[in-house]
């Protein structure tokens, strides 16, 4: 056990990074990991074939980071090796990209500690965004994490927290299969489905220690993709567990609200079929989010209609 964890009685945390070509952000994440007030017991970064210069900046770090190169195998397969990996059975994840305040692994410790039978501690969040002048990232907005009150509800709905904010315990996760490779995208909202599903006792930490990066490769450019994915796990962890008659209203609602965001996400992207995506999405549900009637005019008069 480490002195910090002796001293204090607080759980040990491992933080895994996994990482593909990494090389711009991964250094300032490290070094805010590495200062953090309640220290990791270990970092491991999992480097999934990166072609750049990721793998010798993680090296660069000596011993106070454990690196694995491995072949490359997307995300999914890159945080179970790490997880599988790690020495502690808490568990915090990190993207390359973001950052954590000083007191982020404290509070989720503190959290841990006050909740013993917990399996899974999310902090806040707020985000960090570019100037559009200088290109230096400041905090921006916090981000709407829902309460333990709103979690179950709301992650019926959509991907309630990101990876970056959670800390999982590692037996639990290993327990359930870990985060499912068939998803490209959402596996982080999969696995966590998965994880209540089993009955996993999830607790929140309001404060917004995650700072996570605002930039064009943190938000998906591949709408079709995404709601391709979305909708998959609707089907598959969510649909289930609905009434015939929650499915025909609370259901075609979800997936109405995913069609409308891809359908903004097509438009923002200067894709073809925003509209007709758009339009699809009111005809499935046409009574919630009312402003999808005026993106949907906007979206005529600005001929949108072109190529959809």
């Amino acid at each position: 056990m480490s002195y910090a964890a002796e001293k204090t009685g607080l759980p040990l945390l491992t933080v895994v990074i996994p990482v593909y070509n990494g090389e711009n952000f991964l250094r300032e994440t490290l070094e805010s990991v590495l200062r953090q007030s309640y220290p990791a017991a270990e970092v491991i970064v999992v480097n999934d074939g990166s072609t750049d210069r990721t793998s010798s900046i993680a090296h660069g770090f000596g011993g106070q980071v454990r690196v694995l190169d491995r072949e490359n195998a997307g995300v999914s397969a890159s945080r179970n090796a790490g997880i599988a990996e790690a020495s502690t059975d808490w568990v915090a994840l990190m993207d390359h990209d973001d950052l954590w305040e000083r007191e982020h692994l404290a509070n989720l410790a503190r959290a841990i500690a006050r909740n013993p039978e917990s399996d899974v501690c999310y902090s806040g969040g707020r985000e960090l965004v570019p100037d559009p002048v200088t290109g230096v990232f400041h905090p921006g907005e916090v981000m709407p994490f829902p309460t333990n009150e709103e979690l179950p509800r709301m992650l019926m709905e959509r991907c309630a927290f990101i990876p970056s904010a959670t800390a999982l315990r590692r037996s639990t996760v290993l327990a359930a299969g870990g985060f499912d490779s068939r998803y490209v995208n959402l596996q982080d909202w999969e696995l966590w489905l998965r994880l209540f599903h089993r009955g996993a006792k999830f607790i929140h930490t309001p404060e917004p220690t995650l700072l996570y990066r605002i930039h064009p490769a943190s938000r998906t450019h591949k709408a079709l993709q995404t709601l391709m994915h979305s909708v998959g796990v609707v089907e598959e962890h969510v649909l289930p567990h609905f009434s015939a008659f929650e499915r025909a209203t609370r259901g075609r609602c979800i997936i109405s609200r995913l069609e409308g965001e891809a359908a903004i996400l097509l438009r923002q992207n200067g894709s073809p079929g925003a509209l007709a995506m758009m339009m699809r999405s009111i005809v499935r549900h046409p009574f919630h989010e009312p402003r999808r009637y005026k993106i949907a005019a906007h979206m005529l008069l600005r001929g949108y209609c072109k190529g959809d």
